[in-house]
């Protein structure tokens, strides 16, 4: 990198107050919000730094083990999954399933900025990626069946106002019986009436759907920059099964 990074590392900080400085040779920085993901990503290599490298962020490799170890306990084939990346930023969670044997074949954001970076970052990695709300995507239908999709990865983009709940049911609804979603948000968002999500995951639990949830397994996300841990859920489900025996 030719470039240096300073955390504001003041305490009671909320991940969308987070802040960075990045001081260049030249004598120049620049201040950002850690979620200001468009400054953030035209960067080369400032967002692995900062969340991955600094910050501890696990929701990638966690996501991706519990997506594979549900898998493997219902029977399925990871190579058999053709995954949507929604929120898919600069590709680092496609990467980590990718990783796995799982074929990434959309990439969605509603960022250009992070569709540019993955393409810079990990060239190749998508067959496609889509830049707009999900909402604005005419045939879903059609992008399911032309692409054979059968799973979705989210990462970090549910509940906290990124996407919401009724966006990804419209997303999910026209996937076939057999499909897989995995998707990480953090603790107090997964539980009912914490978040839109987390009513929906309630739903669900309650048999109100014909998904059924496979995997919920708490982790520590990441730290903030003041070093607290920041607990996080990783969530997978299966469309269209039997209810399997607890």
């Amino acid at each position: 990198m030719d470039y240096e990074v300073e955390l504001d590392d003041q305490p009671g900080r909320g991940q969308h107050e987070e802040s960075l400085t990045v001081r260049y040779p030249d004598g120049r920085s620049e201040t950002m919000r850690l979620h200001e993901y468009d400054r953030v990503y035209a960067i080369p290599g400032l967002y692995e730094e900062v969340v991955h490298n600094r910050l501890k962020c696990d929701s990638p490799r966690v996501l991706a083990d519990t997506l594979v170890a549900a898998c493997e306990r219902a029977g399925d084939d990871p190579a058999r999954l053709r995954a949507f990346d929604l929120g898919a930023g600069n590709g680092v969670m496609g990467e980590e399933v990718a990783g796995r044997g799982v074929k990434v074949v959309v990439g969605s954001d509603d960022s250009a900025p992070a569709r540019d970076a993955a393409q810079r970052d990990r060239p190749g990695l998508y067959e496609e990626y889509l830049v707009g709300d999900v909402d604005d995507l005419d045939d879903l239908e059609g992008l399911v069946r032309e692409r054979r999709l059968n799973t979705i990865i989210c990462a970090a983009s549910l509940g906290m106002g990124h996407i919401t709940a009724e966006s990804f049911e419209r997303l999910w609804a026209p996937f076939p019986a057999g499909s897989w979603f995995a998707v990480t948000l953090a603790d107090a968002n997964a539980e009912p009436g914490g978040s839109d999500f987390g009513d929906y995951l309630a739903r669900l639990r309650g048999g109100g759907d014909d998904t059924e949830i496979l995997a919920d397994e708490p982790f520590r996300h990441r730290l903030t920059m003041a070093g607290e841990p920041i607990g996080y859920r990783a969530v997978v489900a299966r469309k269209g099964l039997p209810k399997l025996a607890r």
